[in-house]
């Protein structure tokens, strides 16, 4: 037999709170990244250089 929440309201309460809490855990953290990402200056958008690759293997012996 299956037991289901509904029987302990206790339970649900519990999840209910725990979800609360969570939720405003997650208010806070997104409220302090907008305030921190606005107070931040912009970075200054920089060309990426490439390493040069490496030549590809040719069949020729190596010179010892």
């Amino acid at each position: 037999m299956l037991i289901s929440e509904l029987t302990f309201p206790h339970l649900a309460e519990a999840r209910d709170a725990q979800l609360v809490q969570q939720l405003e855990r997650r208010r806070v953290v997104a409220e302090r990244l907008a305030e921190a990402s606005a107070d931040a200056p912009a970075p200054a958008r920089r060309r990426r250089e490439r390493m040069p690759r490496a030549r590809v293997a040719t069949n020729e012996p190596c010179p010892a």
